[in-house]
């Protein structure tokens, strides 16, 4: 009786494993997917946690490659839950590169083929995805061979962590052997665990709090029950997940802004699941911090669209920027001007004086016209020594910003560049407006050829 019992919780097992793999290669772009699951916890970075693998799933490993797994479970070889190295965390999961950090304490089976993004996925890399249950693990999702050839994103990230999330709550489900109902075990799971924050949300209030979302909101828990309605810990611009995120029963995760009570700004990763709590219809809503990922994120975008000499944005932020300037002018019927600004003999400068004085000059002048236009304008280094400004609620006649724009270009010139070298800024401009919606290529046209024309009449001699 009980092997046949034992044996019914191992093929409940190897079912979860089953699903996780099919979707994890359906929903990833990761071609090579394996999924264990441990004859019991092991604690991460410890050698003396040990345990061994209870079965596997695997989609994408070849014959030999699956033959080598089953023998590792079949002759019960110890996991040590030193392979779970903090210093190779990231999120909650682990990215060893060039499978730096496995050593011995994980089967190496590395792809077969070659990656040639520079910065991309490496044949050796490896990335292990936890089945976390308080704190420790249940087994893994190990994913490899991308189809895009990149290492993963956050998106993708994010999508595996919560396939892993809640193929721990199946598996802890699965390998159960006390007498509690599927729902009660799932609850006490999520309310005792210490990785997520847990509240469950009935009749637009909360009703039940765990230890961790109260640590995350810095309420306390008779604080978070007596919100009316719940969602007011949201950011005011996220609330709409209250309304629409909570009500999609198995609803994927989504990244969401919340108000501490201290007023401080966090981001979470949140999904919600319906649930039965003492006998009446409710959600879980269960959500972990991400700020330190989204901060990051968007430091890295920034320093990607920005140009570190000037400090300017760059042309990749226009070309992805410009597009909902024109939705907002259309949107509310206003016109915005697309200008030009071209440095005038900066070849000769360079040549004359050496590219460091020319980087010197070209930060100088950046600074200085960023400092005459308004906050609603912004201007990008569109090239070497070509600047775009785009000035919102204008029309054609900017003559008067020009000789403003000229006149303290040359004040400033002559106090910081030789004046023997002949230096100066032309600019071209023209106008987009409801009435006149010109394609973004006509629009830089129509201001390319004002500016040469300048150039032509100031006699300056060829561009750049």
């Amino acid at each position: 009786m009980e092997a046949t019992e034992h044996l019914s919780h191992k093929q409940l097992a190897q079912q979860v494993l089953e699903n996780v793999v099919d979707g994890v290669a359906k929903k990833t772009p990761f071609q090579r997917v394996l999924a264990t699951c441990y004859d019991s916890l092991i604690e991460p970075d410890t050698r003396s946690s040990t345990t061994t693998i209870l079965g596997f799933a695997a989609r994408g490993l070849s014959d030999a490659a699956q033959q080598v797994v089953g023998g590792i479970v079949r002759a019960g070889t110890p996991v040590y839950g030193a392979r779970y190295q903090e210093r190779y965390r990231l999120g909650n999961s682990y990215f060893f590169p060039g499978g730096e950090g496995l050593g011995g304490t994980s089967p190496a089976i590395p792809s077969s083929r070659r990656f040639l993004n520079q910065g991309g996925w490496d044949h050796r890399d490896a990335l292990l995805v936890p089945f976390w249950l308080d704190q420790r693990i249940l087994g893994q999702i190990s994913v490899d061979d991308p189809r895009d050839g990149k290492r993963p994103d956050s998106a993708n990230l994010a999508l595996l962590e919560e396939k892993a999330s809640v193929a721990a709550l199946a598996l802890w489900d699965a390998c159960s052997l006390d007498e509690l109902n599927e729902t009660d075990r799932l609850f006490q799971f999520l309310a005792t665990s210490g990785i997520t924050g847990l509240v469950v949300v009935q009749d637009e209030r909360i009703r039940y709090v765990n230890d961790r979302a109260e640590a995350l909101l810095g309420y306390d828990k008779p604080s978070l029950r007596s919100l009316a309605p719940w969602w007011n810990f949201l950011h005011p611009d996220d609330r709409p997940y209250a309304w629409h995120g909570v009500r999609s029963e198995g609803s994927r995760p989504q990244t969401i802004r919340a108000v501490r009570r201290d007023g401080r700004v966090v981001w979470f990763s949140v999904c919600a699941h319906e649930m039965l709590y003492r006998g009446e219809q409710a959600t879980a809503i269960q959500f972990y911090d991400v700020t330190d990922r989204i901060e990051t994120e968007a430091q890295l975008k920034d320093k990607a669209l920005r140009d570190p000499l000037t400090g300017l944005r760059n042309r990749a932020y226009f070309d992805e920027t410009i597009h909902l300037e024109i939705f907002r002018c259309r949107r509310y019927k206003r016109s915005f001007t697309l200008m030009i600004a071209d440095l005038r003999s900066f070849k000769t400068i360079n040549d004359t004086l050496g590219h460091q004085e020319g980087d010197r000059i070209l930060a100088g002048v950046a600074q200085l016209m960023r400092n005459e236009l308004r906050e609603s304008d912004w201007i990008v280094r569109y090239g070497g020594d070509e600047f775009l400004l785009v000035l919102p609620e204008t029309g054609q006649d900017m003559e008067s910003l020009v000789r403003r724009l000229q006149s303290g270009i040359a004040a400033w010139a002559k106090a910081n560049v030789q004046a023997a070298l002949p230096f100066g800024v032309d600019f071209g401009w023209s106008t987009w407006s409801p009435d006149s919606p010109l394609p973004i290529k006509d629009l830089l046209k129509s201001a390319d050829d004002m500016l040469y024309a300048a150039k032509r009449e100031n006699h300056s001699g060829p561009a750049g």
